[in-house]
């Protein structure tokens, strides 16, 4: 009885979301798993099985826990300052006053920036003669040849970037905070940062929460700046495992060990997102 009661329409409909899926997301990580025991040509094809040789190989050079330690520093790099500029913005922009939509699409406008415009702009700020930021700053500075710089130089660009995004959940978080509340808060003696503490972050922890995971993933998943901006450079400062990964298999056709770090950045990333789950209940409240 309960199988004559099941309709065919709501599987027709989501059939063409799933086929998409399985081509482009479910097909190529399968592959991506079974490509890393074996061998393949440059064109990357299977040849044969290997084992674990592969893992063994990757993960006992020194060369790539270099890259490894890259990857989370420039992560964090991009994840703390993105997180801290979009909440200072948007606790700005949390009251509505004259103008208010004008400096709102200010700050959100960096997200409608595609990465190669947005990388052209930052090549003429970081530019070592007459660039825009020697300029102001009085000085010839390599930004995106000195080493001690670059690191900088690119999550620069990968903050401007994402900052955007995060103010816009943030802001619509600390808006459906009641102003009663906080006017109760205000005349019981609160200052303003008694009432963010308080208040604001407990009532947006929800938009706070989907805002650091979604840093959390772009973060460790930035490339087009890399490749854009620095190559990898100087002296490999900048090599991230993204673009690692991207140099094994398009540049030097070596699709297993690109396979390897592919899932090695899966897992990390696989990790700290159920590290951040299970931290959700004792930090989140939903209403």
């Amino acid at each position: 009885r309960r199988l004559s009661q099941v309709k065919p329409l709501p599987y027709l409909l989501i059939a063409p979301a799933m086929a998409l899926f399985t081509l482009f997301t479910f097909y190529p990580f399968i592959k991506a798993i079974v490509l890393s025991f074996a061998l393949t040509d440059k064109a990357g094809n299977f040849t044969q099985w290997v084992g674990f040789d592969n893992w063994i190989r990757v993960l006992t050079k020194s060369s790539f826990w270099d890259v490894v330690v890259i990857t989370l520093k420039m992560a964090a790099i991009n994840l703390v300052f993105t997180f801290c500029i979009a909440m200072v913005f948007a606790l700005l922009a949390t009251k509505k006053v004259r103008f208010s939509k004008f400096y709102q699409t200010m700050y959100a406008l960096p997200m409608a920036i595609a990465s190669s415009p947005a990388a052209a702009i930052f090549l003429f700020i970081y530019r070592q003669k007459n660039g825009l930021l020697n300029n102001i700053l009085g000085t010839e500075i390599g930004w995106l040849t000195d080493s001690s710089y670059a690191i900088w130089a690119v999550c620069g660009m990968t903050i401007w970037m994402h900052i955007g995004t995060s103010f816009i959940f943030l802001l619509v978080g600390f808006r459906n905070v009641p102003e009663d509340l906080l006017e109760s808060a205000w005349l019981d003696g609160a200052g303003p940062l008694q009432r963010i503490r308080h208040i604001i972050i407990p009532i947006a922890s929800p938009q706070i929460f989907f805002v650091l995971f979604l840093n959390i993933n772009s973060s460790f998943k930035s490339f087009a700046q890399i490749k854009l901006l620095t190559q990898g450079g100087p002296s490999n400062s900048t090599k991230t495992l993204i673009y690692y990964i991207y140099e094994n298999a398009i540049s030097h056709g070596r699709f297993e060990t690109a396979c390897v770090q592919a899932i090695f950045l899966f897992l990390m990333i696989f990790i700290l997102t159920r590290i951040q789950f299970m931290l959700e209940k004792k930090v989140v409240h939903y209403q």
